[in-house]
């Protein structure tokens, strides 16, 4: 039974202002919230009777908590809503106490679907770590929010994550750069390279890692490179050329020989590797990690650090990083005019703000296209779509996607209109906030010959109304675009 759209869009506007008041307590006790949240705005706060309805006389002939709940919680909710997980700031669910405390939140964000995150639809492969709800998990919950939020178990039970979390809980280093950047150049968006230093002195294997951006309103994704030691003289004159943290490096880190090797996008959290996979790392070698910012506020100092798990198991199987990239050509609508419609003066103004570097012409030519190819689409949604060979040769790991803002769905196929096509990753409705690295279940082994399809498109009602209308092509800003996959693979002993 879903809530009428008018009550739901009630319940959303209730839950954004729930947790703003909530987000500063997120480390008190429920009943520190309550009472502090009570007082900011009673509506939005707790239910002042969570207490008495994890008693209450009717509780047996409702929907059950311990039974039927708390079970779609501990797969769907507690893997970032627990412990130091990355909800946690705006709800956390330790306890049946806690969840119940927070019901209407929860009813109102299952019900329309933004909680919990899982971007990716059935048509793609099976994944591990699956945290999305059918139609009747979502309904059991908007139910037993509306019958009140009853509890029939002892409110302190704890809420155990029984998928695994989107975080290290534990990790072996923790690198940062020696120096910051604070945005200074003054152009909105940078991509700013730094050494992380891991210092190895013998070969080991990157089994999990996390990044954890500092200054989250800023910092807009991350490329990771693996650097060998021959280089590092190199690096560290780039890093000492200019007066702020790192150096200016748009395309890559602009030094001799450098691998891509690790990722980070919103909602990416940690990758952790399945047993006995690892990114392989020889004595010396260093990251030199790209971030891009996005300055559309002012922040300060970025103290990004990057956290590490490590092997130095002979045994383990190196990871290899395939990439691939599609067009990226999204015209004016009809009724949008001005000088950067045409995509000349786009391209020229893109070269402009980062150094001369605009990847779109070689992509279009890589996947056989001209600009003229996309002339047409001019009714404010534009797609693209490149065939080109795996020229890699083993099993899957994992996938990912990325576009920017104005990203309406994504889907990377593999050997497309053959018998055996499988969707590797189908994403109906893109969201940059949400760009998980996705785990097949089963073995999919691919040969260097087989065909990756990438299929994007956009949509130019998301653009920011305050932007100057533009073509819109890929380059490295968050108001251009991108259409890029990851594929990680590995080969079996």
């Amino acid at each position: 039974m879903g809530l009428k759209l008018a009550k739901l869009l009630i319940l959303v506007t209730a839950l954004f202002t729930f947790l703003v008041a909530c987000s500063s307590n997120s480390n008190e006790s429920v009943e520190t919230i309550s009472s502090e949240s009570t007082k900011q705005d009673t509506s939005f706060a707790p239910h002042p009777d969570s207490e008495e309805r994890l008693n209450g006389e009717d509780a047996a002939n409702l929907i059950s908590f311990g039974n039927e709940i708390l079970p779609i919680i501990e797969n769907a909710c507690a893997l970032c809503h627990t412990g130091r997980g990355p909800g946690v700031p705006h709800a956390k669910l330790d306890t049946a106490a806690e969840v119940s405390a927070y019901a209407f939140a929860i009813g109102a964000v299952v019900d329309s679907g933004y909680m919990p995150p899982w971007p990716a639809s059935d048509l793609s492969v099976p994944f591990l770590h699956d945290a999305s709800l059918d139609v009747d998990q979502r309904e059991l919950i908007v139910e037993w929010v509306q019958a009140g939020a009853p509890v029939d178990v002892d409110g302190d039970t704890p809420v155990m994550p029984s998928q695994e979390v989107p975080f290290l809980v534990a990790y072996d280093q923790e690198l940062s750069s020696p120096n910051f950047y604070d945005g200074e150049r003054g152009q909105p968006d940078e991509y700013r390279c730094f050494i992380f230093d891991p210092q190895l002195t013998e070969t080991k294997y990157l089994t999990g890692y996390e990044f954890i951006p500092d200054q989250t309103e800023v910092v807009h994704h991350l490329v990771g490179y693996r650097v060998t030691a021959e280089y590092r003289e190199a690096a560290d004159r780039k890093d000492a050329s200019e007066d702020q943290g790192g150096w200016s490096c748009f395309g890559s880190t602009g030094l001799g020989s450098d691998e891509i090797l690790t990722f980070w996008a919103p909602g990416t959290g940690a990758i952790q590797y399945q047993e006995g996979l690892g990114l392989q790392m020889n004595p010396g070698d260093f990251f030199v990690m790209q971030i891009h910012y996005h300055y559309d506020v002012e922040a300060p100092e970025d103290r990004s650090t990057f956290r590490t798990v490590w092997s130095t198991d002979t045994e383990t199987q190196p990871i290899n990083i395939s990439t691939f990239s599609g067009p990226a050509e999204i015209p004016c609508a009809e009724w949008e005019e001005g000088p950067l419609c045409e995509r000349d003066n786009a391209y020229l103004y893109a070269q402009a703000q980062y150094d001369g570097i605009v990847q779109a012409d070689q992509i279009l030519e890589a996947c056989g296209y001209a600009p003229d190819d996309f002339a047409d689409m001019t009714n404010g949604i534009a797609s693209s779509t490149c065939d080109q060979p795996a020229r890699f040769e083993g099993y899957i790991s994992a996938v990912l996607g990325h576009q920017h803002n104005i990203g309406a769905s994504f889907r990377m196929t593999l050997n497309p209109g053959t018998p055996a096509e499988l969707i590797l990753l189908d994403i109906p409705k893109w969201d940059f906030e949400w760009q998980f690295a996705y785990y097949p279940q089963e073995e999919i082994y691919v040969k260097r010959d087989d065909v990756i399809r990438l299929d994007c498109v956009w949509d130019r009602s998301l653009r920011p109304n305050n932007l100057e209308p533009s073509y819109v092509l890929w380059a490295d800003g968050s108001n251009d675009e991108m259409c890029f996959a990851v594929i990680m693979s590995y080969q079996k002993n």
